[in-house]
């Protein structure tokens, strides 16, 4: 079998997270438009990369403020919208690994993907999804929490205003708190994904 490769086309640092993304895009174009989410009224409303830090980074200490540790498995079912982006970059922050679900699994596929991962926390899009989990919990030794989309992300986001975190990535400034970094690293799994298969149990991959 032949073999080709070629120089890496642009270097790592070993300290790299993937939410270091929207810190530096913050630092360097804060006014550019990373995203666009839709409204209660059916427009869509740019979302600038200062914006989207600062909603990271709150979303982020609310998870922390929640008990989520570096390496916890989080749990998310959902459809593709805006706020997925957001939890997913959110997570990483807090040093977490992202479990997606598909909004198409079964309930025994979505319980054998809670079970397997050791989930600690799931998000669930709808009141469907979250019951299609809570008929699962007593099975679930793992899980914590069953945090709503809607209506569960602003609580959170309003308990962390003011937490604070060991392991380098909140410190207090001011009576507040400021960023400085992850304990995730480029070596860090950041998310660990279930595919369906054609077999009995979905199949894992990081």
């Amino acid at each position: 079998m032949r073999e080709y490769s070629i120089p890496a086309l642009a270097e790592i640092p070993a300290s790299a997270n993937t939410a270091d993304l929207v810190t530096r895009r913050a630092a360097e174009q804060p006014s550019s438009v990373m995203l666009r989410r839709k409204t209660a009224e059916g427009t869509w409303s740019d979302v600038t990369a200062a914006q989207f830090r600062d909603e990271v980074q709150a979303l982020a200490k609310g998870f922390i403020a929640a008990g989520v540790e570096a390496g916890d498995r989080i749990a998310l079912m959902s459809h593709t919208r805006y706020e997925w982006t957001l939890i997913d970059y959110a997570l990483w922050t807090a040093g977490a690994v992202v479990v997606p679900i598909y909004e198409t699994s079964s309930a025994e596929q979505a319980e054998w993907i809670l079970g397997n991962s050791q989930a600690r926390a799931v998000i669930a899009e709808t009141d469907g999804f979250a019951a299609l989990i809570s008929d699962a919990r007593d099975r679930l030794p793992s899980l914590e929490h069953l945090w709503l989309l809607d209506s569960d992300l602003p609580a959170l986001t309003a308990a962390g205003a003011g937490a604070t975190a060991s392991g380098g990535r909140w410190a207090p400034s001011g009576g507040g708190t400021v960023f400085i970094g992850t304990v995730s690293n480029a070596a860090t799994i950041a998310a660990s994904v279930w595919s369906d298969t054609t077999t009995s149990c979905p199949c894992q991959s990081q």
